[in-house]
Protein backbone atom coordinates (compact mmCIF):
# COMPACT_ATOMS: atom_id res chain seq x y z
CA UNK A 1 0.00 0.00 0.00
CA UNK A 2 3.33 2.48 0.87
CA UNK A 3 3.61 2.46 -3.38
CA UNK A 4 0.21 3.32 -4.22
CA UNK A 5 -0.03 6.44 -1.25
CA UNK A 6 3.57 7.68 -2.41
CA UNK A 7 2.04 8.08 -6.22
CA UNK A 8 -0.99 9.81 -4.97
CA UNK A 9 1.14 12.41 -2.59
CA UNK A 10 3.79 13.20 -6.15
CA UNK A 11 0.57 13.12 -7.94
CA UNK A 12 -1.06 15.64 -5.33
CA UNK A 13 2.35 17.54 -5.08
CA UNK A 14 2.67 17.92 -8.77
CA UNK A 15 -0.86 19.11 -9.08
CA UNK A 16 -0.24 21.71 -6.42
CA UNK A 17 2.47 23.13 -7.99
CA UNK A 18 0.86 23.09 -11.63
CA UNK A 19 -1.69 25.06 -9.98
CA UNK A 20 0.61 27.42 -8.67
CA UNK A 21 2.33 28.27 -11.35
CA UNK A 22 -0.59 28.88 -13.65
CA UNK A 23 -1.59 31.13 -10.95
CA UNK A 24 1.55 32.97 -11.18
CA UNK A 25 1.21 33.64 -15.08
CA UNK A 26 -1.80 34.51 -14.68
CA UNK A 27 -0.93 36.97 -12.11
CA UNK A 28 2.11 37.97 -14.29
CA UNK A 29 -0.21 38.66 -17.44
CA UNK A 30 -2.94 40.63 -15.55
CA UNK A 31 -0.73 42.48 -13.68
CA UNK A 32 0.50 45.13 -16.21
CA UNK A 33 -3.01 45.92 -17.37
CA UNK A 34 -4.85 46.16 -14.25
CA UNK A 35 -1.39 48.64 -13.54
CA UNK A 36 -2.33 50.07 -17.05
CA UNK A 37 -6.04 50.45 -16.08
CA UNK A 38 -5.46 52.20 -12.48
CA UNK A 39 -2.94 54.61 -14.08
CA UNK A 40 -5.07 55.57 -16.75
CA UNK A 41 -7.56 57.13 -14.37
CA UNK A 42 -5.00 58.57 -11.52
CA UNK A 43 -4.51 62.28 -11.78
CA UNK A 44 -1.34 64.09 -12.74
CA UNK A 45 -0.21 64.34 -8.91
CA UNK A 46 -0.98 60.66 -8.55
CA UNK A 47 0.95 59.69 -11.44
CA UNK A 48 3.88 60.41 -9.96
CA UNK A 49 3.87 59.71 -6.27
CA UNK A 50 6.46 57.52 -4.88
CA UNK A 51 5.88 54.37 -4.14
CA UNK A 52 3.12 54.13 -6.06
CA UNK A 53 0.34 53.01 -5.10
CA UNK A 54 -2.84 50.59 -6.09
CA UNK A 55 -5.35 52.35 -4.08
CA UNK A 56 -5.73 55.46 -2.02
CA UNK A 57 -5.96 57.96 -4.91
CA UNK A 58 -8.82 60.03 -6.00
CA UNK A 59 -10.19 59.03 -9.73
CA UNK A 60 -10.51 60.92 -12.46
CA UNK A 61 -11.69 60.76 -15.99
CA UNK A 62 -9.54 63.82 -17.12
CA UNK A 63 -7.13 61.52 -18.83
CA UNK A 64 -10.38 59.80 -21.32
CA UNK A 65 -11.63 62.65 -22.03
CA UNK A 66 -8.00 64.04 -23.42
CA UNK A 67 -8.30 61.24 -25.29
CA UNK A 68 -11.78 61.55 -26.86
CA UNK A 69 -11.03 64.75 -27.45
CA UNK A 70 -7.77 64.09 -29.39
CA UNK A 71 -10.45 62.13 -32.09
CA UNK A 72 -9.16 58.51 -30.68
CA UNK A 73 -12.42 57.22 -31.00
CA UNK A 74 -12.33 58.03 -34.68
CA UNK A 75 -9.04 56.50 -34.87
CA UNK A 76 -11.00 53.51 -33.24
CA UNK A 77 -14.23 53.56 -36.12
CA UNK A 78 -11.29 53.60 -38.74
CA UNK A 79 -9.61 50.58 -37.60
CA UNK A 80 -13.40 48.50 -37.04
CA UNK A 81 -13.95 49.30 -40.41
CA UNK A 82 -10.02 48.22 -41.44
CA UNK A 83 -10.58 45.46 -39.78
CA UNK A 84 -14.01 44.46 -41.08
CA UNK A 85 -13.24 44.42 -44.54
CA UNK A 86 -9.82 42.67 -43.83
CA UNK A 87 -11.89 39.80 -42.26
CA UNK A 88 -14.32 39.40 -44.92
CA UNK A 89 -11.76 39.47 -48.05
CA UNK A 90 -9.40 37.72 -46.11
CA UNK A 91 -12.21 34.73 -45.75
CA UNK A 92 -13.50 35.24 -48.83
CA UNK A 93 -10.18 33.91 -50.35
CA UNK A 94 -8.76 31.98 -47.87
CA UNK A 95 -11.45 29.51 -48.44
CA UNK A 96 -11.52 28.86 -52.11
CA UNK A 97 -8.22 28.68 -52.12
CA UNK A 98 -7.77 26.14 -49.61
CA UNK A 99 -9.84 24.04 -51.47
CA UNK A 100 -8.31 24.36 -54.32
CA UNK A 101 -4.79 23.49 -52.85
CA UNK A 102 -6.33 20.49 -51.41
CA UNK A 103 -8.40 19.16 -54.37
CA UNK A 104 -7.41 20.17 -57.47
CA UNK A 105 -4.06 18.91 -59.06
CA UNK A 106 -2.11 21.70 -60.64
CA UNK A 107 0.79 22.56 -61.77
CA UNK A 108 3.35 23.56 -58.98
CA UNK A 109 0.62 23.50 -56.43
CA UNK A 110 3.11 22.06 -53.88
CA UNK A 111 5.63 25.06 -54.61
CA UNK A 112 3.03 27.68 -54.29
CA UNK A 113 1.66 26.08 -51.47
CA UNK A 114 5.08 25.78 -49.53
CA UNK A 115 5.34 29.79 -50.39
CA UNK A 116 1.98 29.83 -48.70
CA UNK A 117 3.47 28.47 -45.57
CA UNK A 118 6.67 30.70 -45.62
CA UNK A 119 4.63 33.68 -45.99
CA UNK A 120 2.61 33.04 -42.65
CA UNK A 121 5.38 34.84 -40.54
CA UNK A 122 3.68 37.89 -42.81
CA UNK A 123 0.38 37.58 -40.21
CA UNK A 124 2.57 39.08 -37.64
CA UNK A 125 3.99 42.34 -39.15
CA UNK A 126 6.04 42.83 -42.09
CA UNK A 127 8.11 45.31 -41.23
CA UNK A 128 11.21 44.31 -43.55
CA UNK A 129 8.58 45.54 -46.51
CA UNK A 130 8.00 48.22 -45.45
CA UNK A 131 10.17 50.26 -47.69
CA UNK A 132 9.25 48.85 -50.95
CA UNK A 133 5.56 48.52 -50.24
CA UNK A 134 5.71 52.11 -49.76
CA UNK A 135 7.62 53.14 -52.54
CA UNK A 136 5.36 50.94 -55.02
CA UNK A 137 1.89 52.26 -53.60
CA UNK A 138 3.63 55.94 -53.97
CA UNK A 139 3.98 55.76 -57.46
CA UNK A 140 0.47 53.87 -58.04
CA UNK A 141 -0.95 56.41 -55.95
CA UNK A 142 -2.88 54.25 -53.36
CA UNK A 143 -1.02 55.59 -50.29
CA UNK A 144 -3.65 57.96 -48.12
CA UNK A 145 -6.65 55.94 -49.32
CA UNK A 146 -9.11 54.23 -47.37
CA UNK A 147 -8.39 51.03 -48.79
CA UNK A 148 -4.66 50.53 -48.54
CA UNK A 149 -4.60 48.90 -45.23
CA UNK A 150 -6.97 46.41 -45.54
CA UNK A 151 -5.64 45.81 -49.16
CA UNK A 152 -2.16 45.13 -47.27
CA UNK A 153 -3.79 44.05 -44.03
CA UNK A 154 -5.57 41.04 -46.29
CA UNK A 155 -2.32 40.21 -48.01
CA UNK A 156 -0.47 39.74 -44.51
CA UNK A 157 -3.33 37.71 -43.08
CA UNK A 158 -4.24 35.64 -46.00
CA UNK A 159 -1.64 32.80 -45.97
CA UNK A 160 -2.41 32.06 -42.30
CA UNK A 161 -5.90 31.62 -42.56
CA UNK A 162 -5.15 29.27 -45.97
CA UNK A 163 -2.99 27.15 -43.58
CA UNK A 164 -6.28 26.95 -41.51
CA UNK A 165 -8.56 25.89 -43.72
CA UNK A 166 -6.90 23.55 -45.58
CA UNK A 167 -6.39 21.63 -42.55
CA UNK A 168 -9.91 21.29 -41.81
CA UNK A 169 -11.06 20.48 -45.90
CA UNK A 170 -8.36 17.57 -45.67
CA UNK A 171 -10.51 15.89 -42.91
CA UNK A 172 -13.33 16.46 -44.67
CA UNK A 173 -14.06 13.29 -46.60
CA UNK A 174 -13.88 13.39 -50.34
CA UNK A 175 -17.05 11.25 -50.56
CA UNK A 176 -18.99 13.75 -49.99
CA UNK A 177 -17.27 15.83 -53.32
CA UNK A 178 -18.32 12.64 -55.41
CA UNK A 179 -21.85 12.78 -53.74
CA UNK A 180 -22.91 16.46 -55.10
CA UNK A 181 -21.12 15.84 -58.30
CA UNK A 182 -23.63 13.06 -58.89
CA UNK A 183 -26.08 15.48 -57.75
CA UNK A 184 -25.38 17.80 -60.62
CA UNK A 185 -23.68 20.02 -58.24
CA UNK A 186 -20.57 21.91 -59.20
CA UNK A 187 -17.51 22.86 -57.14
CA UNK A 188 -18.99 26.33 -56.50
CA UNK A 189 -22.17 24.61 -55.04
CA UNK A 190 -19.92 22.43 -52.88
CA UNK A 191 -17.51 25.04 -51.97
CA UNK A 192 -20.81 26.84 -50.65
CA UNK A 193 -23.39 23.69 -49.56
CA UNK A 194 -20.56 21.27 -48.26
CA UNK A 195 -17.31 23.11 -47.30
CA UNK A 196 -18.36 26.57 -46.12
CA UNK A 197 -20.50 24.85 -43.36
CA UNK A 198 -18.07 22.50 -42.15
CA UNK A 199 -15.29 24.97 -42.15
CA UNK A 200 -17.02 27.32 -40.15
CA UNK A 201 -14.74 26.27 -36.93
CA UNK A 202 -11.65 27.15 -39.16
CA UNK A 203 -13.08 30.29 -40.76
CA UNK A 204 -14.02 31.51 -36.69
CA UNK A 205 -10.64 30.85 -35.84
CA UNK A 206 -8.88 32.82 -39.13
CA UNK A 207 -11.38 35.64 -38.49
CA UNK A 208 -10.20 35.99 -35.05
CA UNK A 209 -6.73 36.06 -35.78
CA UNK A 210 -7.21 38.21 -38.40
CA UNK A 211 -9.04 40.86 -36.27
CA UNK A 212 -6.30 40.77 -34.18
CA UNK A 213 -3.65 40.96 -36.22
CA UNK A 214 -5.08 44.15 -37.86
CA UNK A 215 -5.88 45.69 -35.18
CA UNK A 216 -2.16 45.65 -33.09
CA UNK A 217 -0.65 46.77 -36.76
CA UNK A 218 1.61 49.41 -36.37
CA UNK A 219 4.27 50.26 -39.57
CA UNK A 220 1.85 49.95 -42.03
CA UNK A 221 -0.55 52.16 -40.61
CA UNK A 222 1.74 54.84 -39.32
CA UNK A 223 3.41 55.47 -42.85
CA UNK A 224 0.88 54.22 -45.76
CA UNK A 225 -1.92 57.27 -44.22
CA UNK A 226 -1.65 60.47 -42.91
CA UNK A 227 -4.55 61.87 -42.86
CA UNK A 228 -6.51 62.33 -39.48
CA UNK A 229 -10.02 60.58 -40.28
CA UNK A 230 -7.74 57.35 -42.23
CA UNK A 231 -5.35 56.85 -38.94
CA UNK A 232 -5.79 53.65 -37.44
CA UNK A 233 -5.61 53.24 -33.46
CA UNK A 234 -2.26 51.81 -32.66
CA UNK A 235 -0.33 55.27 -34.54
CA UNK A 236 -2.42 57.53 -32.36
CA UNK A 237 -1.71 55.73 -29.20
CA UNK A 238 1.77 56.29 -30.25
CA UNK A 239 1.20 60.12 -30.78
CA UNK A 240 0.83 60.43 -26.73
CA UNK A 241 4.61 59.74 -26.92
CA UNK A 242 6.08 63.33 -27.31
CA UNK A 243 9.07 65.11 -27.15
CA UNK A 244 9.10 65.86 -23.78
CA UNK A 245 8.43 62.27 -23.34
CA UNK A 246 5.77 59.94 -22.08
CA UNK A 247 2.52 61.32 -21.21
CA UNK A 248 1.20 58.42 -19.30
CA UNK A 249 -1.67 59.61 -18.31
CA UNK A 250 -3.67 59.67 -21.92
CA UNK A 251 -0.73 56.90 -23.12
CA UNK A 252 -2.74 54.82 -20.64
CA UNK A 253 -6.02 55.88 -21.20
CA UNK A 254 -5.76 54.90 -24.96
CA UNK A 255 -4.44 51.75 -24.45
CA UNK A 256 -7.22 50.82 -22.36
CA UNK A 257 -9.61 52.20 -24.94
CA UNK A 258 -7.67 50.06 -27.25
CA UNK A 259 -7.91 46.78 -25.74
CA UNK A 260 -11.48 46.73 -25.18
CA UNK A 261 -12.38 45.50 -28.90
CA UNK A 262 -9.52 42.87 -28.25
CA UNK A 263 -11.00 41.82 -25.04
CA UNK A 264 -14.37 41.29 -26.56
CA UNK A 265 -13.23 39.60 -29.67
CA UNK A 266 -11.66 37.02 -27.31
CA UNK A 267 -14.51 36.41 -24.69
CA UNK A 268 -17.16 35.87 -27.45
CA UNK A 269 -15.17 34.24 -29.79
CA UNK A 270 -11.60 33.18 -28.37
CA UNK A 271 -13.22 29.19 -28.47
CA UNK A 272 -13.32 29.19 -32.10
CA UNK A 273 -9.86 29.61 -32.19
CA UNK A 274 -9.32 26.56 -30.40
CA UNK A 275 -11.69 24.29 -32.17
CA UNK A 276 -10.49 26.14 -35.69
CA UNK A 277 -6.87 25.01 -34.82
CA UNK A 278 -7.77 21.47 -33.51
CA UNK A 279 -10.53 20.35 -36.09
CA UNK A 280 -8.36 18.99 -38.76
CA UNK A 281 -5.99 17.69 -36.52
CA UNK A 282 -7.54 13.71 -36.21
CA UNK A 283 -8.76 12.91 -39.73
CA UNK A 284 -11.82 9.88 -40.56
Amino acid sequence: MTAPVSRLKIGRTARAALTGLLCLLVLANLLPLVWGVLTSIKGDADLFRFPPTFFGFTPTLEHYERVIASGFLGSMGATVFYAAVTVTATLALALPAAYAFDRFEFPFRQTLFMLVVASIPLSLGAAALLIPNYVYFVQIGLTNTWFVLPLIYTAHQLPMAIWIVKGVIEGIPRELDEAAIVDGGTHADILRHVMLPLSRPALGAAGVLAFVGTWNEFVAGSVMVDAPDLKPVQPMIYSFIGFFGREWGPLTASATLAILPILIAFAFLGRHIVSGLTKGAVKG
